[in-house]
């Protein structure tokens, strides 16, 4: 019995190791690789340009409500469909500049559609020039972000 014993723990101890190592470099192979601070930074940017798509179309949905009780209260010339606040001399005024701001919020939706597209792309390619491009963008995106969509 002490020759079985004997190799029991001969032969399972090393494959027990086996099993412990083969295990520990799996784990650490699916664990991901560092990124780069700058692809870091685009993923983040990503993100903030998608919100703000997101709070202009919110924005964008409001005020076309807004425009269609408005039109609809001048059709019907019936004040008691809008604010208090407005004459009805002064819907056709309104409605004009909620169709403003819808048209600018759309335009500034495409750019920074457009943007957000772009540094995908420059997120894909490998090389090291695409990083530089990379970061040269995202300081411009940057400074749109904090001046025009705000």
């Amino acid at each position: 019995m002490s020759v079985a014993l004997y190799v029991g723990i001969g032969v399972g101890v090393p494959v027990f190791l086996v099993v412990i190592f083969l295990s520990i470099y799996f784990i650490q192979k699916k664990r991901k690789k560092a990124k780069s601070p700058i692809l870091e930074r685009a993923d983040d940017t990503i993100v903030i340009v998608t919100q703000r798509i997101h709070t202009m179309n919110q924005r964008i949905k409001k005020l076309d409500v807004g425009v269609t009780k408005l039109v609809i209260a001048k059709e019907k010339n019936d004040p008691s469909l809008i604010d208090e606040t407005i004459n009805m001399e002064n819907i056709q005024i309104k409605i004009d500049q909620n169709r403003k701001e819808i048209e600018e919020l759309i335009a500034d939706m495409k750019d920074l559609r457009d943007y957000k597209t772009e540094i995908e792309d420059i997120m894909k390619k490998k090389e090291e020039n695409s990083l530089e491009e990379l970061e040269k963008l995202l300081d411009a995106v940057k400074e749109k972000l904090q001046y025009r969509f705000i």
